[in-house]
């Protein structure tokens, strides 16, 4: 998981405590999954399986959701099917959303004085400049250099 969570407490830290509910493993039965990282040493977190990680999966959810709308890409899934580079869904397609997710997050850069929240659009600018890279090198591969 490449999710950090900020200001947690040692046993949070160390993974011996639910991120969301500060529940003690060490002292409760409760099932845990991995939901991310600490920042301070890139360590794993966890949070109680039932209850607090289906919690952070639908905020991450409803935050793709809303970054989705924000830039303009719409649903998640579409299929890569078409042979030309150029098919809106091809690799010429799914540039054109990482270059729109790009630009919003720079809009979002621009207004945020939030440090957690500046590090997540860092986090998501890195991905999306690699993703963008990546399919620009494949637009290009796959394009004739006469324009043909």
């Amino acid at each position: 998981m490449e999710r950090y969570f900020w200001h947690l407490s040692g046993p949070q830290t160390d993974g011996l405590a639910c991120v969301v509910c500060s529940a003690n493993f060490l002292l409760k039965r409760i099932a845990s999954v991995a939901v991310g990282r600490s920042p301070a040493d890139e360590s794993q977190v966890f949070a109680c399986k039932e209850t607090c990680a289906e919690r952070i999966a639908e905020d991450a959810e409803r935050m793709a959701r809303e970054m989705r709308t924000a830039t303009g890409t719409g649903a998640v899934g579409v299929p890569q099917g078409d042979d030309s580079p150029f098919g809106v869904d091809g690799p010429f397609g799914s540039l054109l959303r990482d270059l729109r997710t790009l630009a919003g997050t720079e809009a979002l850069l621009t207004t945020s004085e939030d440090i957690p929240t500046i590090r997540f659009l860092l986090s998501l600018t890195a991905r999306h400049a690699e993703a963008a890279m990546r399919l620009a090198r494949v637009v290009l591969a796959q394009t004739p250099e006469g324009g043909e």
